[in-house]
């Protein structure tokens, strides 16, 4: 009860990233093996879940000329834009910009919140605080950069779905045979075997999470 009581407090804390406590919680109430299997899920969504939306990038920065073609200077116009973007870390820059920092610094901020195009939005920055110039044209064109990129990445990925699915099912298939292994008490049985058990279950363990390791890397080269 005071683990499950525990798992509701972190899911009522972070709603958002909810399995992130009942992950936890499955390891240290069902046996191992469905314990790191809901780790294993746990991972997954969490990493899903910390990708942003890339257009929102786009609609950013298409935010930003937007603002600046309305009126507002340059701060406020980065900082205004921020509400269209939710996802992004943007925090910094728009803090740097509320309090009066040089452009510079906000220049900075830009270009690492920004990962598509953030040398690029930086640059931008920069060039229209020295020269005091409208740049609303040159967000504008790098909101299109921008989409042009996904759209070429999106290609690019349905282009290697084959492979991806190949990487799957070598990176599932090991980890699946393990947890099937565990579940019939296979390896229970190797375990009792005296000194010799232990060794091949380890030298075993240890090449399938090698495998798996390898080929979710190669899994993410081509993504």
């Amino acid at each position: 009860m005071l683990i499950l009581g525990l798992v509701a407090i972190g899911v009522a804390l972070r709603p958002r990233r909810w399995w992130e406590p009942l992950a936890l919680g499955a390891a240290a109430v069902l046996p191992w093996w469905a314990g790191l299997a809901g780790i294993a899920a746990g991972i997954w969504l969490a990493l899903r879940q910390s990708r942003p939306d890339p257009y929102q990038e786009v609609a950013y920065l298409q935010a930003v000329s937007a603002e600046l073609r309305a009126g507002r200077s340059l701060r406020q116009a980065l900082v205004d834009a921020g509400t269209r973007a939710p996802d992004l870390d943007l925090a910094r820059m728009a803090r740097l910009c509320r309090s009066g920092r040089p452009m510079l610094e906000v220049a900075g901020a830009a270009s690492e919140a920004l990962r598509g195009t953030g040398r690029l939005v930086g640059a931008a920055v920069r060039i229209g605080a020295e020269s005091g110039g409208r740049v609303s044209a040159a967000f504008a064109t790098l909101a299109g950069i921008q989409a042009d990129r996904i759209e070429l990445q999106r290609e690019m990925r349905a282009a290697g779905s084959a492979a991806r699915a190949s990487v799957a099912v070598l990176t599932v298939l090991p980890v699946g045979g393990l947890l099937a292994a565990a579940a019939s008490g296979t390896l229970s049985d190797l375990m009792s075997m005296g000194s010799v058990g232990p060794i091949l279950v380890g030298i075993g363990v240890v090449l399938l999470v090698g495998g798996a390791s390898v080929t979710l890397l190669l899994g993410r080269k081509l993504s």
